[in-house]
């Protein structure tokens, strides 16, 4: 039986062209809440950047920085920062080869510099912000739990190389998300599932990126959407039609859980 079920957002429960949430999938969401199932935002997007779904549908926690800060409504289940350390060994070698990264905390994304793969991410995922705000890095305050790096994949192997303790995940091809080398999707799910007593074998996630395959391959049931990539649907137990094809609703009835 399904006790829980865990949703990556872009790519899986919107679409990157509206942004907006499928009927089909804002219904699937209400039938599994009368059933009693806990739902919950699995996203590699910071906390503040999950508002705007939250305001369609009142979910009951959410795992942001894809698995590095996870919450509900009793508060914080799992924080783990990056290792600041690792952060300001990485700025010499950002700053020296011109390569833009975000430094992700909760309350705001701030930069090193901006480019145009800073502003492509910002028109991917559908977000009407001012030019972002770019800082001395070294100076931030404040808790740092992923960065996004702009960077290719033929780039990558370099710059992680340059972030000891941490690995990439990528779901777009101009840039990665940085965690911490113990980090993941799934880590937050196995954090959730300890707080609210529910076994891996009865949980379920639905995802379409390459920072989604830990969580697909985890979940007692993983579901890749059909416009999902190659490692995520290679990851998965199921590959169900794409986001803007009711993938979400038509998963759920396949398994039978609505």
């Amino acid at each position: 039986m399904i006790k829980a079920i865990f949703f990556d957002i872009d790519g899986t429960l919107i679409t990157f062209d509206t942004h907006e949430l499928p009927e089909s999938a804002l219904r699937a969401l209400t039938l599994l809440r009368q059933k009693g199932v806990k739902l919950f935002l699995a996203t590699g997007r910071a906390p503040q950047s999950v508002d705007f779904i939250r305001e369609k549908f009142d979910f009951d926690g959410v795992i942001a920085f894809n698995g590095q800060y996870c919450f509900d409504s009793s508060g914080v289940l799992l924080d783990m920062p990056l290792p600041f350390e690792t952060v300001l060994s990485a700025l010499p070698y950002l700053n020296e080869r011109r390569i833009a990264s975000s430094f992700e905390t909760v309350g705001e994304n701030v930069f090193n510099l901006v480019n145009d793969r800073v502003r492509e991410l910002i028109r991917l995922v559908g977000v009407n912000e001012p030019e972002p705000r770019t800082v001395d890095v070294s100076r931030l305050k404040k808790n740092v739990y992923q960065m996004t790096a702009f960077v290719t994949p033929e780039e990558e192997a370099e710059f992680v190389a340059h972030l000891p303790g941490c690995r990439a995940v990528r779901w777009y091809p101009t840039f990665v998300n940085v965690i911490a080398e113990n980090g993941g999707k799934h880590v937050g799910i196995a954090k959730v599932c300890e707080a609210y007593g529910i076994d891996r074998s009865e949980t379920m996630a639905f995802g379409d990126g390459g920072n989604d395959a830990d969580m697909l391959e985890y979940a007692g049931i993983g579901v890749a959407m059909g416009n999902a990539g190659a490692s995520a649907k290679a990851a998965a137990d199921y590959i169900t039609t794409a986001v803007d094809d009711d993938g979400v609703f038509n998963a759920l009835k396949r398994f039978e859980v609505i």
